[in-house]
């Protein structure tokens, strides 16, 4: 296993003989000279004589005025100083993965790869992808230029952030990664929300536990609220990646997750999950959820919300900041508030919302089939220098159309040209025009701040966080054989199959929990619940032993 740390670039810098500039290695020169060259330079990877091809999110805001990514005016900078040419590859609007199947089968694959779908869909993830001859082992390219990567692996102060960006054979796989300013960076940003007015008119505290929760919404049936509750199905990402109610008994809503000595375990094939449903039964026997959230998705949920229909739902911190002006529209008493993960008792601390951080999915790729491999890596890291980070963030400012102003502290804000265009155009499109999200690595912690700046805001943080972490969620770190993915693709594939309806039925009563409990756990166990443990445990293992 390769064990080489990313504190080498450092030694090679130091021992260099040249000047490193950034993304140039400058000729040893007079001072002045040096200067001079350094300013005009100091972002020089190629002289006009490189093309790259590559494949990128294209926004959808983007496609009515542009041909391309291309088109875009922070692009037309990058390759000004880089001296790089670019051609780019888009998926259609609409696409729903298929295209990126399609492109690896065509075998004309473009130099460079910005997606996630090689961790999420690629049998063996990157380092199958690497097996496969698709995808290059950029480790050693990385580890002599990826100088603004180290920096920012540096910044997250995380033992562990060497396990996060390699695999199991010490491949550094997550280079070009998105990474977190501190206003998003582990923090928990999901979670269920109530109306403030309502608890206030009826003499009703925040609830913390299940019976209080149950209290609540029995309360608000009582008077008049069409939906106390208003779910969301289980499969909306947020939603399954959070576990609300299900986690107050250590289980998932519908995956695979830790216990406290680290083994794997299904939550639908374990006990807890019987408790977890036998919560919901009760409420929609008691009318307190319906019969439309097992097709209703987190929107349609925040509109009943809203809208005055429903007094609870589940929401993102985003949301939390919509709902306080869309409700005070409807009713000018509108309130929101956050409330904690629901728990069995009041002092339990639960495990299973996930945390936000630096180090995803997201991930910006060298091709085998590159003719420039060593220029491809240094625009990769030359896009984690500090500037070009608040370029594509905020625009070049530059021509007719400024995007925003400095004050004298250094802070940025946008100007009217963004937030009231005055072509008329709404804040998305001028973002998708201007600025350069396909080119983000880094969120902008000013931007960041602004977006998240009502007291509802940050009152959801500190709500959704209290008594709880993602300490018994499976790290997203994990990587599989592709022997693996393939097997516990199918089983998963085949548990969910089952189960899903399954869970449906138990609570609305079309099938009986008690009697029908212990076949519904052996029916799992048949389908292969217990395999996929085991092969998860066996990743995780591996993920672990990483740092040895």
């Amino acid at each position: 296993m390769k064990k080489r740390s990313l504190a080498s670039i450092a030694a090679v810098a130091a021992s260099s003989a040249m000047a490193l500039s950034g993304m140039g290695v400058l000729p040893v020169m007079a001072e002045e000279e040096t200067t001079e060259a350094a300013d005009e330079d100091k972002y020089r990877i190629a002289d006009g004589d490189v093309t790259l091809s590559i494949y990128c999110n294209f926004q959808n805001a983007a496609r009515a005025y542009y041909n391309d990514l291309g088109d875009n005016p922070v692009v037309k900078k990058i390759e000004e100083q880089t001296g790089l040419n670019f051609t780019f590859i888009h998926a259609p609007a609409g696409d729903d993965g298929s295209y990126f199947q399609q492109l690896l089968a065509s075998g004309d694959i473009p130099d460079l790869m910005f997606t996630s779908e090689f961790q999420n869909s690629y049998p063996g993830g990157v380092e199958g992808a690497i097996q496969d001859g698709i995808l290059m082992d950029i480790t050693d390219l990385v580890e002599q230029y990826g100088v603004n990567f180290k920096a920012l692996c540096d910044a997250e102060d995380d033992p562990d952030i060497e396990k996060k960006i390699r695999g199991d054979e010490g491949d550094i796989i997550k280079y070009g990664t998105i990474f977190l300013p501190p206003t998003d960076n582990k923090k928990i940003f999901n979670g269920l929300i109530v109306r403030q007015d309502w608890l206030d008119k009826y003499g009703l505290e925040a609830p913390v536990t299940i019976d209080d929760y149950t209290h609540v919404l029995e309360t608000f049936k009582e008077n008049g609220v069409q939906i106390p509750l208003a779910l969301c199905k289980f499969s909306e990402a947020q939603f399954a990646n959070n576990n609300p109610i299900a986690s107050a008994f250590d289980v998932s809503v519908q995956d695979f997750d830790l216990d406290d000595d680290g083994n794997v375990k299904y939550g639908r094939s374990k006990d807890g999950y019987k408790s977890f449903l036998e919560v919901l039964k009760q409420w929609a026997d008691e009318g307190l959820i319906d019969t439309g959230f097992v097709s209703r998705s987190i929107d349609d949920s925040l509109k009943l919300f809203e809208n005055g229909t429903a007094g609870m739902c589940f929401a993102h911190t985003y949301n939390v900041k919509m709902a306080v002006t869309a409700g005070a529209a409807v009713d000018p008493d509108f309130k929101v508030t956050a409330c904690v993960q629901p728990k069995v008792n009041a002092d339990d601390v639960t495990h299973l919302s996930y945390t936000t951080h630096s180090i995803n999915s997201q991930g910006k790729f060298v091709s085998a089939s590159c003719k420039h491999p060593e220029e491809a890596v240094k625009f990769i890291d030359y896009l984690m220098d500090p500037d070009v980070m608040l370029m594509t963030a905020w625009g070049t400012n530059e021509g007719d159309n400024k995007t925003y102003t400095v004050d004298a502290d250094g802070t940025r804000e946008f100007t009217d040209f963004v937030t009231n265009n005055p072509d008329g155009l709404d804040y998305n499109t001028v973002r998708a025009l201007y600025m350069c999200e396909p080119f983000q690595i880094r969120y902008d912690e000013t931007m960041e701040a602004a977006q998240y700046s009502l007291p509802e805001c940050h009152q959801s943080w500190d709500a959704w966080m209290t008594n709880n972490d993602s300490a018994h969620q499976i790290p997203n770190y994990l990587t599989f054989t592709v022997d693996e993915s393939q097997e516990l693709n199918s089983i998963k594939n085949k548990l969910s199959n089952y189960s899903d309806e399954m869970v449906y039925k138990f609570i609305f009563g079309e099938e009986d929990l008690d009697s029908e409990w212990d076949a519904f756990e052996q029916q799992l166990i048949d389908l292969g619940s217990e395999r996929a443990e085991e092969i998860y445990k066996t990743a995780y293992d591996r993920y672990e032993s990483r740092s040895e």
